[in-house]
């Protein structure tokens, strides 16, 4: 019998949470229905993930690269006119990601139990927040802003409150939730930048 590699059988539980997922809240996924999903054995599992939080971890990983992705994706220079139109890109960007990743639905914006991936996601904002105050950066002359509060990141940790509300009521994140969550990050942003700003085109976004 040709012995499965690795890899494979990775592959085949990252699989199998997949499809699990897509049916179940994340509190009701066990180790043994991820093993009975995919034909692994159950030790086989366990050797790889020592319980579901450390798998549900290695998971949003994927998740947090996929984020970081987003802003490099979702920022169209010539449609740039106003630094609110940086916000409602990202928010644009994330709720279509939200829409079509179960897993990010059921680990971020849905209720479980599971708080070092809660934790993880925070630290992550606050790594996302800087991003996207370079973004600002390079299309706008920014004021001075804050040194000991990351304004962007909170702003993307507000709009993350809606799309639950919106989820956990609804099971998706209904377009009128998904212009609340601008209006509000607009609104607080607001506080910190003036309506005008001086637009910069860099040699790359004409």
């Amino acid at each position: 019998m040709q012995k499965i590699s690795k890899e494979k059988k990775l592959d085949r539980i990252h699989h199998a949470v997949m499809n699990l997922i897509e049916r179940r809240e994340a509190n009701d996924i066990s180790i043994y229905d991820i093993a009975k999903e995919c034909g692994i054995a159950t030790s086989t599992v366990y050797h790889h993930y020592p319980n579901i939080e450390c798998l549900f971890q290695s998971l949003m990983a994927d998740v947090f690269t996929d984020f970081d992705a987003i802003l490099d994706s979702c920022i169209k220079p010539d449609e740039i006119k106003h630094w609110s139109d940086i916000n409602r890109m990202i928010e644009s960007g994330y709720v279509q990601y939200y829409e079509d990743n179960a897993i990010a639905q059921k680990l971020i914006l849905s209720r479980h139990t599971f708080t070092s991936i809660n934790h993880s996601d925070v630290e992550n904002d606050f790594a996302l927040g800087k991003r996207v105050e370079n973004i600002y950066h390079r299309y706008f002359n920014l004021p001075a802003l804050p040194e000991n509060i990351n304004i962007f990141a909170i702003a993307l940790q507000t709009a993350d409150k809606v799309y639950s509300l919106s989820y956990r009521e609804h099971g998706c994140i209904q377009r009128d939730m998904a212009e609340e969550a601008v209006r509000l990050t607009q609104a607080y942003l607001g506080l910190y930048l003036p309506n005008q700003m001086q637009r910069i085109y860099p040699s790359n976004s004409r």
